[in-house]
């Protein structure tokens, strides 16, 4: 479940709170398989022999309240940004987009070209990004800045790393920290002197609907922004109760659905109906199940019913 990590949504913000101002690098030797990073160069390879005239969006924020390091992200890395830039300026014209709400990104990317503020929910949307930046969807590419950084690390033979934020109670969360490829989620987490039997989940992504890691010796993936190790202070284990129709889904959802209707007609096996009702539209942000004051998992119900009604209609 990933609406009961956190008992409210106060303690979510008070606990995702960078503390240090500078990147953790934790593993620092040579990998000699990267497979990983070579099929990255070689994608970008081809990508920038093909690609000319295009509208680009850098993207600087993330509707995930923990994945929130990015202005410490660039401020540590701003060399391997340059090169990233230039790079991707050879391809079409550049504009930024961060955080309404984070005046110092704004500031700190200025110096490299137009800068546009967007409500962070716009993150949900890629297509909504693009029209409001460009006016339409068309030629236009999205690319994270933590995908610029790696992108100029390739361009001049460096390690690509992995940066991400680190939260939960279980070590010493709030920071941002640098791996190189396969590393493991068990080296960050004795890295950050992490208590093995304090430990109760680990998601990698965000906390509305980031994914479970069961095994600590999995590889951390290229594209990984944030990891969530939690403890029993994080997570709310009460248990689910009946839905009590307080509407807190519907004032929550992006795409204007009613979660609760969805929810019922799941459960009397409505398929027509659930379609109707726009099951299809769901996007499964997470959003609903963290407002829940029931518990219920939402999200995870409307992600199983689709894929039930998309395998019967095979």
């Amino acid at each position: 479940m990933f609406f009961d990590f956190f008992s409210n949504r106060l303690s979510s913000n008070k606990l995702f709170k960078i503390k240090e101002d500078s990147i953790k690098k934790l593993i620092t030797e040579t990998n000699s398989d990267k497979n990983e990073s070579k099929k990255f160069i070689e994608k970008l390879n081809t990508y920038f022999e093909g690609n000319q005239n295009n509208k680009i969006i850098i993207k600087a924020f993330s509707f995930q309240p923990n994945i929130n390091g990015y202005g410490i992200i660039l401020r540590s890395r701003k060399e391997d940004f340059i090169k990233g830039l230039e790079k991707i300026k050879s391809i079409g014209e550049v504009k930024f987009v961060v955080d309404g709400n984070d005046k110092n990104l704004e500031k700190d990317l200025g110096e490299f070209g137009e800068v546009i503020k967007l409500p962070s929910k716009t993150d949900l949307y890629k297509d909504k990004i693009s029209s409001i930046i460009y006016g339409d969807k068309k030629d236009v590419l999205i690319f994270d800045l933590i995908e610029v950084i790696q992108i100029g690390q390739a361009a001049v033979s460096k390690e690509i790393e992995i940066l991400f934020t680190v939260y939960g109670s279980s070590i010493q969360g709030g920071t941002v920290v640098s791996v190189n490829e396969n590393a493991t989620y068990r080296q960050v987490y004795e890295g950050l002197n992490g208590t093995i039997s304090k430990l109760k989940k680990v998601i990698n992504g965000g906390n509305f609907n980031g994914i479970a890691i069961y095994d600590l010796d999995e590889k951390i993936s290229l594209n990984t922004k944030g990891i969530l190790f939690l403890s029993d202070n994080d997570i709310d284990i009460g248990e689910s109760a009946p839905c009590i129709r307080c509407g807190e889904c519907l004032k929550v959802c992006p795409e204007n659905l009613n979660p609760a209707k969805l929810l019922e007609l799941h459960k009397i096996k409505e398929d027509d109906e659930l379609i109707k009702f726009g099951l299809e539209k769901c996007i499964e942000c997470g959003l609903c199940s963290y407002v829940c004051p029931s518990k219920i998992e939402v999200a995870q119900t409307m992600k199983t019913a689709k894929f039930l009604i998309n395998k019967k209609s095979k």
